[in-house]
């Protein structure tokens, strides 16, 4: 008698159970100085908090310019952060956020381009 088992190979890129449910937003206000990230995570999450980082595009790679954190009860979290932004210029920024909902956490990464 012979067992079988097989394995997806696609297992290793499995979404979390949030990720295509979970909206984040980002803008970056030139003249203001700023910039914001929103999550927005489905009506059963009880817990949300992110760390954005952001990036200016350069000729070669990109500079890091600011980063923050925030969490909140609930299912929204918003944080807007004051940084040396210039018009006229690209922007990029790393989100990584963990949502809560039914009793685990669940990571989703998001990467925004922003042109002021």
């Amino acid at each position: 008698m012979a067992l079988t088992m097989t394995v997806s190979a696609f297992a290793s890129d499995a979404q979390p159970y949030n990720a295509d449910a979970t909206k984040v937003t980002a803008l970056v206000n030139a003249g203001a100085q700023t910039y914001s990230v929103t999550v927005t995570a489905p009506s059963d999450a009880t817990k949300v908090k992110f760390d954005a980082t952001l990036y200016q595009k350069q000729l070669i790679g990109r500079k890091e310019i600011s980063s923050m954190s925030a969490g909140a009860n609930g299912r929204t979290c918003a944080k807007s952060q004051s940084a040396a932004v210039e018009s006229g210029k690209t922007y990029v920024i790393e989100v990584s956020a963990q949502v809560y909902s039914g009793g685990t956490w669940d990571t989703i990464e998001r990467t925004i381009a922003v042109k002021t």
